[in-house]
């Protein structure tokens, strides 16, 4: 099953509050280097940490997050990492996403190059999305954007299609979380189950704003819905949104009819 684009109208009246990111932090121009670690024809099963896929892509510190470059592509339709990975051939008009719980992706970081080639015959991969709850310690928090942007980053190296997909939680989590985000780039955005509780959807809100006064979207694709008002404000600036509806209560169920 995939979930097809439903692009939303923009706003016809402008917002009358352009909230900033505080300290102008769209503004502050972070340290960037290319690594250099040497690449290896056989796989080095101590290299737990895959730092062989670091060969060669731009880190921008100051936490050494691997850097997505932008791309203006805008998928048709959107199929689940567990999905694409078991079928024996790739759809070549969808973009396979991890917007999935953790444990059915963690296999992607620990045979990261199965994948790789696994997603060749697709038309593009959105970088993961393993998480970075509010209440995780924020070392797990900047490792798990470091594996998002790493495998993102690794396959646009590659030859992929990439849209990079960005995770913030708070305002304190943006020095690492939009650290290898592109400016003026499609980006992908993962609502779903984020709104069912009341308290959260003004996080999601803010993080949103976040997410477009910083790295200034020319693109946003949605996996989730519109809900509660949560794309107002990019639809306000004129940012092209697209929803993609979550499919994994039909896949759920198409599996129970067969």
């Amino acid at each position: 099953m995939t979930s097809f684009k439903r692009t939303l109208r923009p706003l016809e009246q402008s917002a009358l509050f352009e909230i900033g990111v505080e300290n102008d932090l769209a503004g502050v121009a972070l340290p960037t280097r290319v690594s250099e670690r040497p690449t290896k024809k056989a796989r080095d099963r101590r290299d737990v940490f895959n730092g062989r896929l670091l060969d060669g892509l731009t880190l921008v510190g100051p936490h050494d997050i691997p850097k997505i470059d932008a791309c203006s592509l805008v998928p048709e339709r959107l199929i689940a990492f567990t999905e694409a990975s078991k079928m024996g051939q790739p759809d070549p008009q969808a973009w396979v996403h991890a917007y999935e719980d953790d444990y059915k992706t963690e296999r992607f970081w620990a045979s990261p190059e199965q994948y790789f080639k696994k997603f060749r015959g697709f038309a593009g991969v959105i970088s993961p999305d393993y998480s970075t709850y509010r209440n995780l310690p924020r070392a797990q928090q900047i490792h798990n954007i470091f594996r998002n942007q790493l495998l993102g980053a690794r396959m646009q190296a590659d030859g992929h299609n990439v849209i990079p997909n960005v995770r913030v939680s708070g305002r304190n989590s943006v020095p690492y979380a939009l650290a290898g985000v592109p400016t003026r780039s499609t980006l992908a955005i993962g609502l779903y189950g984020c709104t069912k509780s009341r308290e959260n959807r003004p996080r999601v809100i803010e993080e949103i704003r976040i997410i477009c006064d910083a790295c200034m979207p020319t693109n946003l694709v949605v996996y989730g819905s519109d809900a509660y008002g949560v794309l107002k404000y990019p639809l306000a600036l004129g940012i092209p949104t697209h929803i993609y509806a979550p499919d994994s209560f039909l896949r759920s169920s198409f599996r129970k009819a067969a």
